[in-house]
Formats: structure tokens, sequence, C-alpha cells
């Protein structure tokens, strides 16, 4: 076991540091520049898409393979629509726009009033203590500072999931989340929204705001008072529950403040004597806030508008991804449902068809057998002429039965195979598709990285929805060839039947004369019977085995054909899937490596990093974790001997000359303050142990970039009583 010491973190003077390493260069940085380069990239990403979804678009006209034209086309063309808007959205930003806040949190937290106070704003907007009361955005600027808010509808609300939606389309262009949260309500209807802002990797300042109604005289004096008595006191607690949620997504807040919004609006609502106003506003703690929202947009401003530049666009190139890498696993589900029903199918149904063929031979022996003993029983006594007759009788009986147990077996094979059909189309509409999530390889990342986002654009693909389109495919039931070939099968041993005449030569008698008695005509004429026609019954039997092993490969030839068909829908789908895989790891990969590599390349030169930013070879970011990025020395050393501050983004330095396993080490001892011993390693996959525990989300966030980064796999466990075996 190797254990590493804890990475030093940025200390001294970063004014000297910037200009030492490149400061100069910082004069590079361009946002007007980088829009249009991430446009640029964007846009060869919505052709990309666009030339996949009309390659794969003819495979899917006929009628049965709507599911799958609906589950792989129809969700590249959204994704090349949407990458559109959001070009055209960016073309038309101001890219120096004011630092710009966003504030969410559930229905009735007191957002509303919060924004009305940030902007001065007569409260005309502020709910009576009702869900849903802010249906759509507003926008305004915060009194006394250049910095822009935006107000949401509540997340959590019954019947809200059009606010919801509306929320969160104002996410990917804020620079800072002002989530408003309260002191007394749980936070668990709303730990989806805290996730995904968490999976959006957005700064986030927590407002817990007092909801306690202080528009009585009595209540201000409570509050002027005795606040802590009105505010509760349990910050912590009611922190835990939001902290908890992020976690799982490997996120976490800022900072926190306390604060009462209605009694600070009601500070400027001029009905107070201008003292009393001024108290109150202080009591409200409001002020507080101001002062972190003033002090994020003076330390991360520039840093973060870069981001969001970014992440506009990003963000639609990640949802497109997902849509893809979605449309593989439904693809690939289906394929292997496709191949498991086929190969049941055929399975159970050549059982099937063994099955048939023997009772129609056994229905074959016993018609043939009771003949026989028609042979042994009739009497010989009569005349030949009345002999033939009843035997001619028989033969018209052999025939009926032969027919009519060759149709009933026709009939309940086909019925069974049918039913075998629909059986396991069943059986394999519910195939786990779990084990298809991982598509293995670096690229994988970026499809898992945007299912988890995934609110967006709905690409989640669980085992119920895709039953129904997988069912499409291998529960297409039996063609129309299967039934054909049944009844064609039949038909043979029909025309087999009908061609036997020879059955219908009667016998003929030898003059009795030669016989002295009764008992010797008897038994020569038995013997006559017998001889005459069971050598017919003999050859009709062999004629009718032959005829049932016709019939039988009639009918696996149709079995096989059955077959045939399925692989058809199974060479479809496998081609689907090589070619959305081809689209993701050729074609998208790039272009969202190359958009972090921009954005990098942009964020370092305006922390001052020129040199760092110009020598950059590659860079991955990664919500909840922060921007790896891969450097030749010098720039490689001057990062980890003087880190950037970590105000708006961590930046997590590799080196272009170590290895990839060496490159994951590096990254967890970026991201840990504690040490880091090394159990196993290879060029696959390191195995490390910590000496804090985290969050599951975050070893979650830390495995993905280092996977993503390196394409090696981290195993990361914690030893928090130290001393590591």
């Amino acid at each position: 076991m190797i254990i590493l010491p804890s990475q030093p973190r940025a200390t001294g003077n970063e004014g000297a540091r910037q200009q030492l390493f490149g400061a100069d260069q910082s004069e590079l940085a361009s946002p007007a520049a980088l829009r249009t380069e991430l446009i640029e990239l964007a846009r060869a990403a919505e052709r990309t898409l666009a030339r996949t979804a009309d390659a794969l678009a003819p495979q899917f006209e006929s009628p049965e393979r709507h599911e799958l034209r609906a589950s792989v086309v129809f969700p590249l063309r959204d994704a090349t629509e949407r990458i559109s808007q959001a070009c055209l959205r960016l073309q038309g930003r101001d890219v120096h726009r004011p630092f710009r806040i966003v504030l969410m949190g559930r229905t009735m937290a007191g957002k509303s009033t919060l924004f009305e106070f940030l902007t001065g704003g007569n409260g005309t907007s502020v709910g009576q203590g009702g869900q849903r009361t802010t249906r759509e955005t507003h926008t305004g600027m915060i009194l006394d500072h250049d910095i822009e808010i935006v107000d949401t509808p509540g997340v959590g609300a019954m019947d809200g999931d059009e606010d919801y939606v509306e929320a969160f389309s104002q996410v990917g262009d804020a620079d800072l989340i002002l989530w408003v949260a309260t002191n007394e309500a749980t936070q668990e209807q709303t730990g989806r929204a805290l996730q995904q802002l968490a999976d959006y990797g957005k700064p986030i300042v927590v407002a817990l705001n007092c909801l306690r109604d202080v528009t009585h005289e009595l209540d201000r004096a409570d509050l002027l008072e005795e606040p802590e008595l009105i505010f509760g006191g349990d910050t912590l607690g009611n922190l835990k529950p939001i902290v908890r949620h992020l976690a799982r997504a490997g996120g976490r807040y800022v900072s926190a403040v306390t604060i009462h919004a209605q009694a600070a609006l009601l500070s400027l609502a001029g009905q107070l004597q201008p003292a009393e106003s001024a108290e109150l506003r202080q009591a409200s703690r409001v002020d507080r806030l101001l002062t972190e929202i003033q002090e994020q947009n003076d330390r991360t401003a520039e840093v973060r508008r870069t981001a969001s530049i970014g992440d506009f666009l990003r963000g639609a190139l990640l949802d497109a991804a997902g849509a893809a890498a979605a449309a593989v696993e439904a693809a690939t589900a289906m394929a292997a449902a496709a191949q498991g029903s086929r190969d049941d199918f055929k399975r159970r149904a050549d059982r099937r068809v063994t099955d048939a063929h023997a009772e129609l031979v056994a229905a074959f022996t016993a018609a043939l057998a009771r003949r026989e003993r028609w042979i042994e029983r009739v009497d010989v006594g009569l005349s030949d002429k009345r002999i033939n007759a009843e035997w001619a009788t028989e033969i018209a009986a052999l025939r009926e039965e032969i027919e009519t147990h060759a149709a009933d077996v026709g009939d309940r094979l086909e019925r069974d195979l049918k039913r075998i059909a629909v059986d396991v189309a069943d059986d394999w509409a519910q195939i786990d598709v779990g084990g298809f999530r991982d598509l293995g390889g670096r690229g994988a990342i970026w499809g898992n990285r945007l299912v988890k986002v995934g609110g967006r654009f709905a690409v989640t693909v669980g085992t119920t929805i895709l039953g129904a389109k997988i069912g499409a495919i291998a529960g297409t039931a039996l063609g129309p060839g299967l039934g054909n070939a049944i009844g064609l099968g039949l038909g043979a041993i029909i025309g087999l039947l009908t061609g036997l005449l020879g059955l219908n030569r009667g016998i003929d008698w030898i003059g009795d004369k030669v016989f002295r008695s009764a008992a010797d005509v008897r038994e020569r004429r038995r013997e006559s019977v017998r001889s005459q026609l069971s050598p017919l019954l003999v050859r009709v039997g062999d004629q009718l085995l032959r005829a049932g092993h016709d019939v039988r490969a009639a009918w696996q030839l149709a079995v096989e054909g059955e077959k045939a068909r399925h692989s058809l829908e199974l060479d479809t789908l496998e081609q689907t899937a090589r070619t959305l895989n081809h689209t993701i790891t050729a074609e998208l990969e790039p272009i969202l490596a190359r958009i972090d590599v921009e954005i990098a390349r942009e964020l370092l030169r305006i922390m001052g990093r020129g040199r760092a930013a110009f020598a950059l070879t590659r860079a991955t970011r990664w919500r909840g974790a922060g921007m790896a990025v891969e450097l030749p020395e010098p720039e490689f050393s001057e990062l980890v001997l003087f880190p950037i501050p970590e105000d708006a983004e961590r930046v997590l330095p590799t080196a272009t000359s170590a290895s990839p396993s060496a490159s994951a080490v590096q990254l967890i001892r970026n991201l840990t303050a504690g040490e880091v011993a090394i159990h196993g390693w290879n060029e696959q996959e390191v195995s490390v142990e910590l000496t804090h525990p985290l969050a599951r989300g975050t070893r979650e966030a830390w495995q993905s970039l280092a996977l993503a980064h390196t394409g090696v796999r981290m195993a990361i466990s914690e030893n928090t009583q130290g001393g590591g075996s």
C-alpha cells in the first residue's frame, strides 16, 4: 500500500502568481469569441444528429416498427431542434450581461416576496399563502446592485409539472442559484429539484426564509425583541435535508443565510416610520444575504458568466448525447429481446413441431391398425363382391380419419405456435434493461452523465417503458408464411390420400373346388384376404410416414422462416445500435470534449493563467467535482505547486506525460484534503482509500470525472479510523 499526502492548497499572493504564470495573456479572453466557437461546434453536432436520424429513419417506416422509430428517430430529431434553438438563443445573448441570479425553491417558500424586496417592487406579485401563485418567470435588477435576478415558479406543488419545467428552463443561463427554503417545512418534496440542480453543477446559495407572519405590530415587536424565537434557531436542522439531497448528486451549497423576506419587504412599504423600517430591515437579516450575493458577484462574476455561456449550449449538447445514448440503450435492449425471443421461439416451436409430428404418426399408425384388425375380423364367408364393397367402405373411413387427424394436428400446431409466439413476446417484453446501461469505455460516461441530468430531456429508459417497445419488435407474433406452410403441409397429405387409388383394388378368389372342406375354404379365403390387403396397408403406411416427414420438414422450414424474419429485425436493431454508437463515440464525444477544452481555456485565461490556457491539451468538466485539465510541463507543475483558488471553478491539473492511472490518482489527490492510500493499481482500474467520509453522490462524481478524463475506473473507499491496512 502506498500513502500519498494531501495536496497543497492555494496560499499567498495570487496576484503575483498570476503575473508569474501568464496573467498578461488574460487579455486574450473573449466571451464573444467563445460564443462563436461554441455555436460552430454545436452546429456540427446538430448536423451529425440530423444525418444520423435521416440514415436511420427509412428502416423504421413500417407500422410494426413505429415504436422503435419513436424510441430512436424522434428523440434524435427533437435533440437536433433543441440544439438549433439553443444556438439561436445564445447568438442573441449579451455575453457581457450582468451577473444573473435565478430564484428557485418550493412553492410558498417566499421567493416572490424576496424578489419584490430585492427589486424594489410593491408586493403585488406576492401570493397569499396559496400554491402556484407565480406561474411564469419575472426578471428585474437588484436595487443598488448591477445584478440581475429572475423569479421562477415554485417546485413541488400538486399538479405543478409545468411550473417545474418553466423553473428549470432558466437554470442553464444562471450564474448563481438562490434557493429559497423555509425554516419550517421539510424539503423532501423538493428533493428531486435539488438533486437536478446539483447535476447541473450551478453554485447554490440557500436563503432559509422564516414564514412567521409579522404584518401585525405585536408580531413585529416579537421579531425585534426576540428574533431567535421567531426564526426558530435550528438553522443546521433546516439545512440537513437540503445537504442530503444535494449530496446524492455530488453537490453542495456555497453558503446559507437565514432571512425574513416578509419583514424585509415591509421595511420598504412606506407604511412605517423610517426608524422602525430601518430596524425591521436589520432584523430581517436580508442585508447579510445581499452581502453574500455581492461577494459572489465580485469574486466570481466573470468566471461564472463565461461558464454559463458554455453551459448554455453544453446542456443542449449533453441532452443530445443523452438522447443518443438512450436510443442506443433502447436499440440494444430491443436487440437482446429480439434475439432472445427468436431463439426462445425457435426452441419451443421445434419441440412443438416434433410433438405434432409424433401425433400425426400415431394417428396414421392407429388408423392403419384398425384396418389390419378389420382384415382379421372380416367374414370371409361372404362373396368377394361383398367383401370388396366393405373394404371400399373401410378405405373411405381410413381416408376420412387420416384427413381429420391431420387437420386437427395442423390446427392445434398453428394455434400453439401462435400462443408460443405471444408467450415468448410477453416473456421478453419485460427484459431488465439495466445490463445495457453501462455501454463500456470512456464514451459511455457522456451518456451516463446526461441521463442523470435527464429531467431536461426525459431520456430515461425503464423496464416498464421499454416493455411495450420491445414487445412491438419481439412480439410480432407470426408472419403469414408460417400458417400458409402448415396448410400446404396438410394439403400434401390430403393429396396423397386422393392418389391412393390402389387401396380400392379388391380381392378375387381362387376356385374353392380343390379344397376338401368348408374349414379349408375359409382358411384359404382368410389367407387370400390377408395376403392381398395387408401389403396394401404396409405400402400406404410407408407412404404416410414419408408424407409425415415431408410435412414435418415443411413445418420446420416455416419455423426457420420465422426465425429468419426475427433475424432481420435483429440485424436492423444491431445496425441501429452500431450507427448510434459511432455517432456518440466518433462524432458527438469529440465535439463535447472540444467544448470542454474551449470553456476551460477561457476560464484559465480569466483566472490569470494564460500560459496554462495556451498549453491546454484536454479538459473534462464534471458537476460536483470540478474541471480536470491536462497540461504539459512546466504548466502542470505550476498549477500543482500554486493551485487556483476555488472561488468559482475547481481546477484539477493532470500531466500530459503521465499514464492514465497516474492521472486518475492525481485527480483524487487534487479533490481530497486528506491522505490517499493506494491499494491496487493497473492501467484499467485503481483502488484507493481516503481518510475521510464521502457522500455517495460525491464519490460517484469523482469516479465519473476520473473515468471520463482518463478512462480509468476508480474504486474509492473510506477508512475514517485511520491506519489503513
